[in-house]
């Protein structure tokens, strides 16, 4: 593994654990921010161009307009957490949190080795794929002739979404 991608690991991990205690949102916000382009350093850096390409465009640059817009709007004021007064709280949440996460864990990789052999490999085999002109080619394909109406419904469901909170929040404020 490479030293680069170690670094971008460690930075990341560092700005995730920031992210997770900040006090404000917009620090929180710009953390995650730091998150979403250090796996697209990393992406970049194992070949997947494509995937860290579209880490970039949509989760760095759209999905963040999206949350710091919100934040903005929302005009979230900071309040008095239940953590900093009971403590015992927040241990019980994170154990609980940890404790979820293993069991299911344990759960997928018990499913995985178990089922390892019966997964089938579906219609595109590692030798069509190649033939049609790699990945990229074949994902956009799809994507833009196959599943283009379920791609635009999504759209237009984020927008509808998008324009609702808005207005919510509006009212909220009038």
């Amino acid at each position: 593994m490479s030293p680069v991608i170690i670094v971008l690991a460690a930075i990341s991990a560092v700005l995730a654990v920031t992210m997770l205690i900040a006090k404000n949102p917009i620090t929180s916000a710009l953390c995650l921010l730091g998150v979403l382009l250090m796996t697209a350093g990393i992406y970049g850096l194992i070949g997947e161009h494509l995937i860290a390409t579209i880490q970039l465009v949509v989760y760095a640059g759209a999905i963040m307009v999206l949350f710091i817009f919100s934040i903005m709007l929302l005009n979230l004021n900071k309040e008095s957490s239940e953590f900093k007064d009971k403590p015992g709280i927040f241990i019980g949440a994170v154990a609980m949190g940890l404790g979820v996460f293993g069991v299911i864990a344990f759960a997928l990789n018990e499913h995985f080795l178990k089922h390892r052999q019966e997964i089938p490999t579906g219609e595109f085999t590692s030798e069509k794929v190649m033939a049609l002109g790699g990945n990229s080619k074949v994902l956009s394909h799809a994507l833009f002739s196959q599943f283009y109406i379920s791609f635009e419904v999504i759209s237009l469901a984020l927008l509808i979404a998008i324009v609702g909170a808005v207005v919510l929040a509006k009212r909220k404020f009038d």
